[in-house]
């Protein structure tokens, strides 16, 4: 999702704390791989194909995650900010189709609102690259997926048991 539609209005580097603020504790309350997703897009500019084949995850469940990660900050109530929250993340998909392209036209054209919205989550997705920063500044998402599974720590368990054994320190 690093393309964007529209040009910069504002100096992005221009700290907004208050608004900064909640957005990242918005994302924090995320799971973490919604968060990991979210940190692989945004800050490492990796497109929903990338992620999924290095999470080993369907393209749909890394479009799910995209989206609930920018619903976080998405006012309460907002429908027509849903939807146009999901046309934006499905639009980054490799898999949208043509007649998918041609029902988002449609549904812009449809009404003065819907551009409206759209733009306005284009700039919400923005709007996350600086809280992004902060929730990612240590580079725990770029770890795979073992470090999110039950199945990786299980191997780790059971690999730390059986080098105490080795070493005599469970006998």
């Amino acid at each position: 999702m690093s393309r964007l539609l529209l040009p910069f209005e504002h100096d992005p580097h221009v700290p907004q704390c208050a608004t900064e603020n909640a957005l990242l504790q918005h994302l924090a309350r995320l799971p973490r791989r919604v968060q990991q997703i979210f940190l692989l897009s945004r800050l490492d500019q990796l497109g929903i194909a990338d992620i999924a084949q290095r999470l080993d995850l369907p393209l749909a469940a890394v479009e799910r995650h995209l989206l609930q990660a920018l619903d976080s900050a998405r006012p309460r109530g907002d429908q027509l900010a849903g939807v146009a929250g999901r046309w934006y993340v499905r639009l980054q998909s490799p898999q949208v189709t043509t007649c998918e392209r041609i029902d988002f036209r449609r549904w812009l054209d449809a009404s003065p609102q819907h551009l409206h919205a759209f733009r306005q989550t284009e700039l919400r997705w923005r709007a996350l690259l600086a809280p992004a920063r902060h929730l990612g500044a240590d580079g725990w998402y770029r770890h795979g997926r073992a470090a999110f599974s039950l199945g990786g720590c299980s191997v780790a368990l059971v690999l730390g048991v059986a080098a105490a054994l080795a070493l005599g320190l469970l006998a």
